[in-house]
């Protein structure tokens, strides 16, 4: 595969080549953001063990709610 900047079809300036380094930078950087965002978001297994306990938390209290009524 031919590289494009040897090809005489697409010239790149030096200006144009720093300005696509910088913006590929900035690209670069922003996906790092959106990676580092995504991993703190909590997993199906993290969600569902919130769940189970909040639910047996709950029995929990009706059930000594129950007890203390009677």
């Amino acid at each position: 595969m031919p590289r494009l900047a040897d090809s005489p079809d697409y010239p790149l300036t030096a200006r144009q080549a720093d300005q696509a380094r910088s913006d590929f930078s900035a690209i670069e950087s922003d996906l790092r953001f959106v990676m580092s965002q995504l991993a703190q978001l909590p997993t199906r297994a993290y969600l569902c063990r919130m769940l189970l306990l909040s639910t047996a938390s709950l029995w929990a209290l009706l059930v000594a709610v129950a007890l203390w009524l009677r």
